[in-house]
Formats: C-alpha cells, sequence, structure tokens
C-alpha cells in the first residue's frame, strides 16, 4: 500500500482562489452596505423632532415607509460590518495597522448590534397604530429605560470611534488620504447640528459617515484587480 503524503507546496494552489473571492466580496461588501443605509436613512418617515412622540407618530403613519427603511438599515449595516473585517487587509506595512484592526473589529461589533436594534421601529410603529399614543409613547419610553438597555444601545459610539480610527489608520498607512478623516469628522459634526426634520439633509450626512468603508472597498477591489 502507498501511503498518504501531505503535499503543502500545494496548499496555496488550493487556498489563494477562495482567498481571492472573499477578499473581493468583502470589497462588494463595503460598497454596498453604505448604499443600503443610504437607501435606509432617504425611506427614513419625517419626523418632526427627536422626542419619543414624533419619534413613534412618524413610525406609525406610514408602514410602508418605516419597514422599507428598516429592513435597508438593518441589512445595510450587516453587510458593512461584515465587509469591515477586510479592510486590515489593506495594510501593508505596521504604520497604521493597529488604528485600522482596532476601528475595524469596533466599527463591527456595533454595527452588528445596531442593526438587531432597528427592530425597534416595528413595535414602535405597532404601538402607535393601536394604542393611544400617550400609552404608546410610556411604554416606548419604559423599553429605552430598562436597566441593561444601555449595554445595547450605547455601542453606536463604538461604531463612530471605530470608523474614524478606520479612516486615520487608513490615512497612516497611505492606502487613503487625509481627506477622508476630514469629511467623517465634518460628517460627524454635521450630525450634531442638523435638525432632525430635515430628513433628507441628514439622511446623506449619516451616509457620509460611512465613506471610510466605501473607500476601503474601491481600493480593495482595484487592488484585485490589479493582482490578477
Amino acid at each position: 500500500m502507498t501511503p498518504l503524503t501531505h503535499s503543502p507546496a500545494a496548499e496555496p494552489h488550493v487556498a489563494e482562489p477562495a482567498a481571492r473571492f472573499l477578499r473581493r466580496a468583502g470589497g462588494v461588501a463595503l460598497i454596498a452596505g453604505p448604499v443600503l443605509v443610504f437607501a435606509g436613512m432617504m425611506a427614513c418617515p419625517p419626523q418632526d423632532s427627536d422626542s419619543t412622540l414624533h419619534y413613534v407618530t412618524s413610525l406609525a403613519r406610514d408602514s410602508f415607509l418605516t419597514e422599507l427603511s428598516a429592513i435597508l438599515l438593518h441589512y445595510g449595516l450587516v453587510v458593512g460590518a461584515l465587509g469591515a473585517l477586510a479592510v486590515p487587509g489593506l495594510v501593508r506595512g505596521s504604520k497604521g495597522r493597529l488604528l485600522t484592526v482596532a476601528g475595524a473589529l469596533a466599527s463591527a461589533v456595533s454595527m452588528l448590534n445596531v442593526s438587531g436594534a432597528v427592530r425597534d421601529d416595528w413595535w414602535r410603529m405597532i404601538l402607535g397604530q393601536q394604542l393611544e399614543m400617550n400609552v404608546a409613547v410610556q411604554l416606548s419610553e419604559a423599553v429605552d429605560a430598562a436597566s441593561f438597555m444601555p449595554l445595547w444601545s450605547g455601542t453606536e459610539l463604538f461604531a463612530f470611534l471605530g470608523l474614524l480610527a478606520l479612516s486615520t489608520g487608513l490615512a497612516r498607512a497611505g492606502v487613503a488620504g487625509w481627506w477622508l478623516t476630514a469629511v467623517y469628522v465634518a460628517a460627524f459634526a454635521g450630525m450634531m447640528v442638523i435638525p432632525i426634520h430635515l430628513t433628507y439633509v441628514i439622511g446623506g450626512v449619516f451616509t457620509l459617515l460611512f465613506l471610510p468603508l466605501v473607500v476601503a472597498g474601491v481600493r480593495l477591489l482595484r487592488r484585485e484587480r490589479a493582482g490578477a
């Protein structure tokens, strides 16, 4: 009988197509995620202010827009989170690597967390449609005040900090220019001052926060094309 032999030399030829596929899939996800988020923000039902009353009222007003926006945001965040894990592969040296890796992990975890929180839109919509509005608001605020809720909803900050670290790390590594970090900071500042009733304006500015993912996706796909 001929003994089975292990051929390490053959492994790269088997692994390389799979690695190329994953890198390309990551590049596509990095672009598709923010596109879906943008579509979800554009579909958000307009609300007069950021109060719970106006939030629940806006969700209950139009079931189609509420559900469309929620599902687009959910999958946009999921796809973007998966794509973020491919970003550190763009950094070839040590410069900017730590920031990029930390930013990618923080962004991915936070976006996955927030993607689940989007389900709030459905139950708040039903509360606003089937109960008196003051009761719906009280129930909504009671849920938000639950003891462990901040451990879930509070992770949004990690996404903002993670994407900032990501854009800074890519700039330090020479993968992207510092303009990307400047645009991100400007968009973050804009989110603090733009009134929420300007639905399309705030939706567009919010999507700019995901620009680092788009730039990373374009760079990743270009690198794969050049390698091919």
